[in-house]
């Protein structure tokens, strides 16, 4: 695939001229630290039981926004400097318990060939037969709140994510495999020591629910962003002009602020797909120069509200799932 065309080259330059890869680090670094710090102190009034327990899930979300702090770093988005982001990147994973080159590998193969089945790993049950429902209610529930291992349905967790990313660093970054998995192995044990510490025997329990609330956050806000938008069969990313095939399988989300806090520059996944190391700031900035891009070459700007858009998941495996497959979602490159 070759990753740019005059056009985009054109775009990007436009871009950067306007100012949309300025890097705050300091912005970074901050959230990264008000997360954390919000996010313990919702847990510690958790812990406090009776009506102080309605914390524990508004506490999870900020936790695992550090996640969008992490990809923000993988992606070299946060200092602009490779070695820096790194760092930045291991602070991040340190706090969360994940293996960052092993992220980054099955992350970038998404960003590489963006709904192209069989190389996009991201959300691979869009595609799975098994994965087929009669009612939208149940598949609801099946796909924002468990995932099938083999012929199980278990809650979805951010422990599963992990030993896939774990296997991925294994096999493709040895190099780094031995220091991520220190860093994995104390981040849960002091994950679990302060879970025990606060909600005493029930510990491991929060624990566990934390990881859940977590995966069903994350996998959420990413689903809206691609899911039942254009796929194509293997290969395709080879023939397809690299700035089409981001746009025409990347939606927005509409909402405004709670939006954007929510979704941690993902809103924009358009603009971040296009430009995977413009900061988050720089996205929005960015918006009206890809609007005018895609009205010129007629390519579709996909947005929508981020319930809407979530909406549309369930309704995708309806049955019968290859049906919708062949008459619309499967396009052809």
């Amino acid at each position: 695939m070759t990753e740019t065309t005059p056009h985009w080259s054109q775009l990007r330059d436009q871009a950067s001229q306007a100012g949309c890869y300025e890097y705050r680090p300091w912005r970074a670094m901050a959230a990264l630290v008000a997360n954390w710090a919000g996010a313990m102190a919702g847990f510690a009034l958790a812990s406090q039981g009776g009506v102080w327990l309605l914390a524990f899930a508004p506490a999870s979300l900020l936790f695992y926004r550090l996640g969008w702090l992490m990809h923000d770093g993988a992606h070299g988005a946060v200092f602009g400097q490779p070695k820096a982001d790194r760092v930045f990147t291991l602070v991040a994973c340190l706090a969360l318990g994940e293996f960052a080159s092993g992220w980054q590998y099955g992350h970038n193969r998404h960003h590489g060939a963006p709904n192209v089945r069989g190389v996009d790993s991201d959300q691979s049950e869009r595609w799975s037969a098994a994965h087929t429902f009669h009612s939208k209610a149940v598949a609801a529930v099946a796909l924002f709140w468990l995932v099938r291992v083999g012929k199980l349905w278990l809650p979805k967790s951010l422990i599963l994510l992990g030993l896939r990313d774990g296997v991925y660093a294994y096999r493709y970054r040895r190099d780094r495999f031995a220091v991520e998995l220190a860093v994995v192995l104390v981040s849960h044990t002091l994950q679990i020591a302060g879970f025990c510490w606060l909600f005493g025997a029930a510990g491991p329990l929060a624990w566990l629910v934390n990881t859940h609330l977590g995966m069903v956050y994350l996998n959420a806000v990413f689903a809206g962003n691609h899911y039942d938008l254009p796929s194509f069969e293997a290969g395709a990313q080879k023939h397809i002009d690299f700035a089409k095939l981001q746009i025409v399988t990347s939606r927005n989300y509409q909402g405004g602020w709670w939006v954007r806090f929510l979704c941690g520059g993902l809103e924009h996944q358009i603009e971040h797909h296009l430009f995977p190391t413009m900061p988050r700031h720089g996205t929005l900035r960015a918006e009206p120069l890809v609007r005018r891009y895609c009205a010129e070459r007629g390519l579709p700007y996909g947005e929508l509200p981020l319930l809407a858009s979530l909406a549309r998941v369930p309704d995708f495996h309806l049955y019968p799932l290859h049906d919708r497959l062949i008459r619309g979602t499967a396009a052809q490159p």
